[in-house]
């Protein structure tokens, strides 16, 4: 028993086979009746949603309605496992490396029952970008009823955009858009009153020449810092843009005061004349 793991009351294995959350999600599903299926968090980390760090829990399982579970497990508690009975479509089921995982879509459903508005448009945003689209998640949203977060994913979904590649830029666009001032363009490429490509912000405002950054650890570095201070250069001498960076204190400490401080600059921009004459 050196080599082995507990991982549930009576399910043991090798260590090398539960060192991740898909072999803890298969060893778990041995002790589960047929036809059960990983899906909440388990499943939004099997498929690469974003999620808040601090997003935890026993991984959830789904129970066919008619799941028939052994006499000996029937007062079972495994604090490791938290089951729950639901209808699931057959298209809300798909094997994911050999494990039965809710789908993208239905995932995303489910995590409304936990996840704050912000982090629910994050995770759709990136169910957009795995490849589901707005028609496949309200498809979902259409057979759910009477369930919790069902009114928070019907609010979200308008607001979701593929084109995002962050948790912390869905967060930003979400602080802005909430605030009331008009959803920004998502990554895509800015250019100067002459015609030439500066760069392609996180998100931007074309009629105020605003463009804004976040700057998380991935931009620490000394080479990646080099880069960030030429565009940033280039966009505001040559283009006569504003371009402004934010990091993970603006966009999850005080969403609030950072959209004050955008609709500032906003109002700063649409006022300031153009440096350059436009062309004829």
């Amino acid at each position: 028993m050196d080599d082995l793991v507990r991982v549930t009351r009576g399910v043991w294995r090798p260590r090398e086979q539960v060192v991740d959350l898909a072999g803890r999600c298969a060893a778990l599903l041995s002790a589960c009746p047929v036809g059960t299926v990983v899906a909440g968090r388990a499943a939004a980390q099997l498929h690469g949603l974003w999620l808040p760090a601090s997003f935890a829990g026993p991984i959830e399982m789904i129970l066919r309605r008619d799941a028939v579970i052994p006499r000996d497990h029937s007062h079972s508690a495994r604090p490791e496992v938290r089951g729950r009975r639901r209808r699931l479509d057959p298209s809300e089921v798909l094997l994911l490396d050999g494990l039965p995982v809710t789908s993208v879509a239905r995932t995303w459903l489910d995590l409304a029952e936990q996840l704050a508005l912000p982090d629910l448009i994050a995770a759709g945003d990136c169910a957009l970008r795995c490849g589901v689209t707005p028609e496949g998640l309200l498809d979902v949203l259409s057979r759910a009823r009477h369930r919790r977060g069902v009114v928070k994913a019907r609010a979200a979904l308008p607001l979701l955009n593929g084109r995002s590649r962050s948790r912390p830029e869905s967060h930003l666009r979400y602080a802005l858009v909430s605030a009331g001032l008009p959803t920004p363009e998502v990554n895509v490429a800015i250019y100067s009153e002459r015609g030439e490509w500066l760069a392609e912000p996180d998100l931007h405002y074309q009629d105020a020449r605003l463009a804004l950054e976040y700057n998380g650890a991935d931009h620490a570095g000394l080479a990646r810092m080099r880069r960030d201070i030429t565009r940033d250069i280039d966009v505001e001498q040559r283009g006569g843009w504003r371009i402004v960076s934010f990091g993970p204190a603006q966009v999850f400490t005080r969403p609030e005061q950072t959209a004050t401080f955008v609709r500032e600059l906003r109002h700063e921009q649409l006022a300031r004349p153009s440096r350059f004459a436009h062309p004829a």
